[in-house]
């Protein structure tokens, strides 16, 4: 590696320039260690030191530093639950939003007509955004969620049992910063709600999801009816991997 090698050019950061090398060793049963080496320059070539065993200490100054250029510094929001790497979970209290159906010609009879878009009531929601991840779930309640907070499957036409939402009409969000969060929630909602994605019931009602939705459309509830939701038989602290409290 030459001088010039020495740095690099980040639209984010400006100049960053070489500092430290990690390597990684694995063992046949899967164990798993790193060392930690700085890096001297000489004659206009960078040599790797001596490492160290990377300690946990070291891990997370590295892993908060790598975080920076995924992630915007400063004050977050209340609504923002979890932020690792490129992931941020978000959510949205319970509310009045607009929502658009445009269905098959057999259901459109339960809408009145194939496309119908009305203001209604909304349960509380988690969604989940990565470079690979597009989710939502519903929860109960007007507190925010915690780790223990039970989740719901999100009684949306285009979200499957697994809460993976389809893109549908709506061009997928660049970017999962804490600004970008509205854009994420915008390409949600406006987009067309065209049919369910779950094997099983999507919400408990007579009548099945398209019944339930033009009741909501026709203006039947003041507030979401959460005794219609599913259980996801998972909670948000299940879901993250985290050790619950009991």
């Amino acid at each position: 590696m030459n001088e010039a090698e020495f740095h690099i050019h980040a639209p984010s950061d400006g100049v960053l320039a070489l500092d430290a090398a990690v390597l990684i060793y694995r063992g046949a049963s899967g164990g798993a260690l790193a060392t930690l080496h700085d890096v001297h320059h000489v004659d206009g070539e960078a040599v790797i030191g001596a490492g160290q065993p990377m300690t946990p200490r070291k891990a997370i100054e590295l892993s908060r530093a790598l975080l920076k250029r995924v992630a915007h510094g400063g004050f977050l929001p209340a609504n923002v639950l979890y932020m690792d790497g490129d992931l941020i979970l978000w959510w949205e209290p319970p509310a009045r939003r607009h929502v658009t159906f445009r269905v098959a010609d057999s259901h459109a009879d339960l809408f009145g007509g194939r496309e119908r878009g009305e203001s209604v009531p909304h349960p509380g929601l988690i969604f989940a955004a990565s470079t690979r991840v597009w989710r939502v779930w519903a929860v109960k309640g007007r507190e925010r969620p915690t780790p223990q907070t039970a989740l719901y499957q999100a009684p949306y036409f285009n979200v499957d049992g697994q809460g993976q939402i389809c893109q549908g009409n709506v061009p997928r969000p660049e970017g999962t910063t804490i600004d970008k969060i509205q854009t994420w929630n915008d390409a949600f909602f406006r987009s067309y709600f065209t049919h369910p994605n779950v094997p099983a019931k999507l919400v408990k009602h007579r009548g099945g999801a398209y019944a339930f939705w033009r009741e909501l459309l026709d203006g039947r509830f003041e507030r979401f009816p959460e005794r219609v939701l599913v259980p996801a038989k998972s909670t948000l602290g299940a879901l993250l991997g985290m050790k619950e409290k009991p």
